[in-house]
This record gives structure tokens, C-alpha cells and sequence, in this order.
């Protein structure tokens, strides 16, 4: 079905292209901000973030697919904001899955779950210790209905893999070259309802999800029918379902190689050590954001240092890994018992 939205058509194409010989990875995103800062000397939210991530690396462990991986940060800019990488997508399918029970008296606000598809080389943002940092900025551009979804997607082209940096700078050099320059790699995806969460209320007007072989389908959620959907203006609780959000992933050397690339007077260096536009950054990525919060989108940005999950805090914590495996098959009811702890 052909719909009104350009982002629409090109994410399901890159999902459902049957010429693709792999299909994209799911990859999970989850942000959770915490009352206090999340260091080990705040021994109560520190412990208990490591026994959620041991969690989400034990349901990793039931899986033989070589791309599992499980990363997580602090973000540099505010100790009490931890944002996690992981491909466990169905431990942490939404914001009351069971495995956050051990977070959430610590967290300020509900844990925030996108759920996005991105091609293998994402893989590169899989730590191989806990001693191991890979920088990277995350940008988390929310748009409040559908016109302005569109917009941004005018923005940034609508297709956002097309549109990375990465794709601009593969273009100007040779198939092979030794070093990467300032920005390894970044990602660009839109984020996606996944099956068994919340649904835009437009889903009760005939929209739904479509079955391609046994992968869980994208549901598009800027469709025909969200589109032609009329609210009430006062109706804040319908219209905080009708968002898209664009998630923006970017890889660096180090940070101060970033702060390098994004600065307009600066000169940035691309792979082989080939010199980029000095407002590369500014053209394609600041200003269009700058744009798209002028148009209502809420922006939020996250500089991390990726690093690989920590043993186990502990003899309470080792105690907890006996039951961690039993996650899964707790009552489906806790979704419903937590979800009311901050109201919607």
C-alpha cells in the first residue's frame, strides 16, 4: 500500500526489499534517567543498573547470533542519564518489560525504549570490555504529529540512511582506506512502534502490522490513516502517541576529534585524512535540527562513551543472576502494575 509520506515508503522498502541478502539488525536503544548519578561510589542506583544489564546480557546468552551485544554509558553531560545499546529486543520490547523492575524506584521517569533497524556494521558500537570507551553522540529528534515528521523528513532526506555522513564522505574516497578520520561511522534510522506496545490510536481505523517471513514487521506509524486522523486539541494524551522519532547515532575517534569535525572554523578530517567541508556538520546535521525544534520537534542529545557490561556487583547481585533468567516467564501483568507509576 502506497501511502502519503515519502519517509513511509522508503522504510518499508529497506526492511521488505527481498533483494537484500541480510535483513537489518533490530537494535534497542533505552534511556533511563535516574535520580541521582549513577557512579559506584551511589552504591543503590549503581548496583541496581548493573544487575539490569547482567539481566539483558543473560537473555543474550540463549542466542547463538554472532552480532548479540549489550553496551551502555553514562552520559557525560549528565551523570544521572544512562542511555544502553543492546539486540536483546524482546527483554527490553517496551517500558514495562519485567527486566527494568530492579530500576525503577531509582529512575525519575519512565525508562524510554525505541526500537530501531540498522544495518551490521552497528556491531562496531559493541564494546569488548567494560575498560573499553567508544564515543559517540546519540540525537533523539521527536516530532509531535505527523506534519512535522514529515518536515524533518525533508530535512534529513527521506531516507536517513542515504542521507549519513557516512554516506557523503564513502562517496568522495576509494573502496579501501586505512584510517576513518574524525567520524567513524554514524546511523540513522527511524525509530519504530514494536509489536505488542501502545499503538497510534489511528491503528483502530484499519491500519496494522503486515507479515514478512518471521521477522517482526515495521509498523509505519505516519501512515494514510494517522494522517487523515482529526483530535481534540486538548486530548494531550492521543496526541503524545502520534509522534515519529528520527534517531541519529555518531561514531567518533574521540570526542575532541568531534568537537573538531563540528566546529565551522575548524578543518575536519575524513577517511584517509582527506579534509570535509568545514560546515558539513552545520549544513546537514546542526542547522536542520535548529529548523525542525523551531517547528515544534523536541531534540534530545546524549554524549556517551560506550563501554561492555561490568561483572556482576556483590553477593546480593550474584544472588539475583539465580532468578535473572526467569524474566521471561514472570506474569505479564507487571506491565500494567508499573506502567501508572508516573501517570500518562
Amino acid at each position: 500500500m502506497s501511502t502519503c509520506c515519502g519517509t513511509c515508503d522508503h522504510r518499508r522498502h529497506a526492511v521488505q526489499d527481498p533483494s537484500s541478502t541480510r535483513p537489518p539488525l533490530e537494535v534497542v536503544l533505552v534511556v533511563l534517567k535516574f535520580k541521582a548519578p549513577v557512579v559506584p561510589t551511589n552504591a543503590a542506583p549503581y548496583t541496581a543498573l548493573n544487575i539490569l544489564l547482567s539481566s539483558i546480557t543473560d537473555a543474550a546468552e540463549t542466542t547463538s547470533h554472532p552480532t548479540t551485544f549489550t553496551t551502555w554509558s553514562p552520559c557525560l553531560s549528565n551523570p544521572n542519564t544512562v542511555a544502553i545499546f543492546t539486540t536483546a529486543s524482546e527483554t527490553c520490547r517496551d517500558r514495562t518489560s519485567v527486566v527494568f523492575a530492579t530500576v525503577l524506584k531509582h529512575l525519575s521517569s519512565p525508562p524510554r525504549v525505541q526500537h530501531v533497524y540498522l544495518d551490521y556494521s552497528v556491531i562496531s558500537l559493541a564494546a569488548s570490555s567494560s575498560d573499553e570507551r567508544i564515543p559517540c553522540d546519540i540525537f533523539l529528534l521527536q516530532a509531535p504529529n505527523p506534519s512535522v515528521a514529515s518536515a524533518i523528513g525533508k530535512h534529513f532526506g527521506w531516507d536517513p540512511k542515504r542521507s549519513s555522513l557516512s554516506a557523503q564522505l564513502d562517496a568522495c574516497v576509494p573502496a579501501a582506506f586505512s584510517r576513518p578520520g574524525d567520524l567513524i561511522h554514524d546511523f540513522w534510522a527511524w525509530a519504530e512502534l514494536h509489536p505488542g506496545v501502545p499503538t497510534s490510536p489511528s491503528s483502530s481505523i484499519g491500519s496494522g502490522y503486515e507479515s514478512f517471513d518471521s521477522r517482526p514487521t515495521l509498523k509505519s506509524t505516519n501512515s494514510d490513516e494517522k494522517n487523515m486522523s482529526l483530535f481534540y486539541a486538548e486530548d494531550e494524551e492521543r496526541r503524545n502517541m502520534e509522534d515519529e522519532t528520527l534517531v541519529m547515532i555518531f561514531q567518533w575517534n574521540s570526542h575532541a576529534d568531534a568537537a573538531r569535525f563540528k566546529h565551522p572554523l575548524q578543518k575536519s578530517h575524513g577517511h584517509n585524512g582527506q579534509e570535509v567541508s568545514n560546515d558539513l556538520w552545520d549544513r546537514h546535521v546542526a542547522h536542520p535540527l535548529r529548523q525542525a525544534t523551531s517547528l515544534g520537534a523536541k531534540t534530545d542529545m546524549f554524549k556517551l562513551e560506550l563501554r561492555g557490561v561490568e561483572p556482576r556487583v556483590g553477593k546480593a547481585a550474584a544472588r539475583e543472576r539465580s532468578g535473572s533468567r526467569r524474566f521471561s516467564t514472570m506474569a505479564s501483568g507487571f506491565g500494567e502494575k508499573v506502567s501508572g507509576l508516573w501517570g500518562r
